[in-house]
C-alpha cells in the first residue's frame, strides 16, 4: 500500500525496555522473564494478511498536525503516535490484561505532507489554503487503510493526529450507509464545509451524506456560537450533553447517548481536548478528568452492548505536558477496550 508503512519487528524492538540482572555475573542476563505487550503482540507482513489476525482491533498511527495547524490550533500531534506506542508496548501481558486483543499495524505515510507543511503560516490565506490542500490529500490516504481494515473485519482504533481525520473514517464507514458517531470532545467541530481542517470533519460527513446521528459529550458551551447553536437547534440528527461545572452523571450521559444514536452501527470520537489540563492542540483547564473520560467511554461501550465500528483518538500533544504522560494515559485508554 504506498501511503501506509507496515509496523515492523525491528520498530517494535526498538520499543523494547530491557532491564538486566544486577545480581548475575553475565552483564545480558535479564532481571525476570517479562512478558510485555511488545513481546507478544501481533504484527502483520501485509494489509492483505489482515484478514488472518486474531486480534480484534487493528491498531494504526497518523502522525500529522496539518489539519490542527489549518484551524490555527497549536502544532504536535504528529508525536502522539511516537509517545503512545512506547508506553502502550510497555503495558504487560499476563491472565489479568491479554494483548492478543489488539494487533499494530502501521501508520499512516504523512513525512512528505508535513515536510511540505513545515513552514506554512496559517494566518496567511494563502498558505492555509495550501495547508487545507495538504489535509485533502490525506484524507485519500486514511480512507484507503481505514477501508483495507473494513474488509478484514477488524475495529480500527486510530491514533491521530488531528480532528480533521474523522472526515475520511466516517467516509469510510457512511459511504453505503451513513453512520452514527458519539463524539467526546469540548468542541462540535462543526465549522463550515469550506476547505478542509480539523474544525470541520463532522461538518463535511454531514455535508456528503457519510454521517447519521451525532452526539457530543462534554462540549463547553461558552464557545459555541450562534451560528453552530442554530445548526444544532435546526437539525434533529445533531445532538450534545455539555460539560458542566461540578456534575458528572457519567450513566445519564451515556443513556442520553445511546438514546440518540444507532447502537448497532457506531464510531467512538474521543478528542483529548475534553480533559482539563491535558496536553493538546486546544488545552484548556476547563474539563473532565482523566478518570471520568475512561468512565464515559467504558460505559459506552457496555451500555451499548456492541462494539463501535471504530475508536478515533486525537489531538494529544505530548509536548506540552510532563515527560511519559501523554503516552501512559492514552495507552490506558486503548487498554480498556475487551
Amino acid at each position: 500500500m504506498k501511503h501506509f508503512n507496515l509496523f515492523t519487528r525491528a520498530q517494535r524492538d526498538s520499543y523494547k525496555t530491557v532491564r538486566y540482572s544486577l545480581e548475575s555475573e553475565h552483564e545480558l542476563e535479564l532481571e525476570q522473564e517479562p512478558q510485555s505487550f511488545n513481546d507478544r503482540i501481533e504484527l502483520c507482513e501485509s494489509v492483505e494478511k489482515l484478514t488472518q489476525a486474531k486480534a480484534r482491533y487493528a491498531i494504526i498511527g497518523i502522525p500529522e498536525d496539518i489539519g490542527i495547524r489549518a484551524n490555527l490550533g497549536r502544532p504536535g500531534a504528529h508525536e502522539t503516535w511516537n509517545s503512545f506506542l512506547t508506553h502502550f508496548l510497555n503495558l504487560q501481558h499476563q491472565e489479568l490484561n491479554d494483548v492478543s486483543r489488539f494487533c499494530v499495524l502501521g501508520a499512516v505515510h504523512t513525512a512528505d505532507l508535513m515536510d511540505s507543511c513545515v513552514n506554512l503560516d496559517a494566518t496567511k490565506h494563502t498558505e492555509r489554503l495550501l495547508l487545507s490542500n495538504a489535509v485533502a490529500m490525506l484524507d485519500g490516504r486514511v480512507t484507503t487503510i481505514v477501508n483495507a481494515i473494513i474488509a478484514a473485519h477488524k475495529i480500527p482504533i486510530v491514533i491521530g493526529g488531528g480532528h480533521n481525520n474523522s472526515y475520511p473514517i466516517l467516509r469510510s464507514f457512511g459511504s453505503s450507509n451513513p453512520i452514527d458517531c458519539i463524539n467526546i470532545d469540548a468542541h462540535t467541530d462543526l465549522r463550515p464545509a469550506t476547505g478542509r481542517h480539523s474544525g470541520n470533519g463532522f461538518s463535511h460527513a454531514i455535508k456528503n451524506g457519510y454521517l447519521g446521528r451525532y452526539f457530543m459529550i462534554g462540549i463547553q458551551e461558552a464557545y459555541l456560537s450562534s451560528t453552530v447553536i442554530a445548526l444544532i437547534h435546526k437539525e434533529v440528527n445533531i445532538a450534545y450533553s455539555p460539560y458542566m461545572l461540578g456534575v458528572f452523571d457519567c450513566a445519564k450521559t451515556v443513556q442520553q447517548a445511546l438514546k440518540h444514536v444507532n447502537a448497532q452501527h457506531y464510531g467512538l470520537e474521543i478528542d483529548m481536548d475534553v480533559v482539563a489540563q491535558f496536553p493538546s492542540s486546544a488545552q484548556s483547564p476547563v474539563g473532565y478528568t482523566l478518570e471520568q473520560l475512561r468512565l464515559l467511554v467504558k460505559s459506552v461501550c457496555e451500555q451499548a452492548g456492541n462494539k463501535p465500528q471504530y475508536i478515533h483518538l486525537c489531538e494529544a500533544a505530548p509536548r506540552y505536558g510532563t515527560a511519559h504522560e501523554t503516552g501512559k494515559a492514552l495507552a490506558n485508554l486503548v487498554n480498556d477496550f475487551v
